[in-house]
């Protein structure tokens, strides 16, 4: 859990210690995941997550989509980046703040990983 530690002290904040475990009661993996992820994007922008929930729907709005931006120059893949968003947006939903506006993601559901992969034959 490399990338768990890198971002661990966000579990400093009791509110961020409230949602991971509350998501953590589904999965412990998604809540790990999803922890990664805030801590990138609030890296990215130089905000905490407490400076997230404090701000107007249409600056999250605009920070998500230049976020999308930002990842798709990177060569993210579109199931990355829509995982990114819905951490985030889990993190405002817990506090009581929805997005609602449609962000689009070129790719969402691909999944350049496997993209190649197949049934194995019987020979196989």
């Amino acid at each position: 859990m490399a990338g768990r530690a890198r971002y661990s002290y966000l579990l400093n904040d009791v509110d961020v210690r409230r949602w991971y475990d509350n998501v953590a009661r589904g999965s412990r993996v998604t809540a790990d995941v999803y922890l990664r992820r805030l801590g990138s994007f609030c890296e990215h922008f130089n905000v905490s997550p407490k400076q997230l929930i404090a701000m107007g729907e249409g600056d999250l709005y605009n920070m998500l989509l230049d976020y999308v931006s930002f990842l798709e120059g990177n060569g993210c893949a579109g199931s990355y980046i829509e995982s990114a968003l819905k951490a985030v947006k889990s993190w405002l939903s817990h506090n009581g703040i929805e997005v609602k506006r449609k962000i689009k993601i070129r790719g969402a559901r691909d999944t350049p990983s496997l993209r190649d992969e197949r049934v194995p034959t019987q020979q196989e």
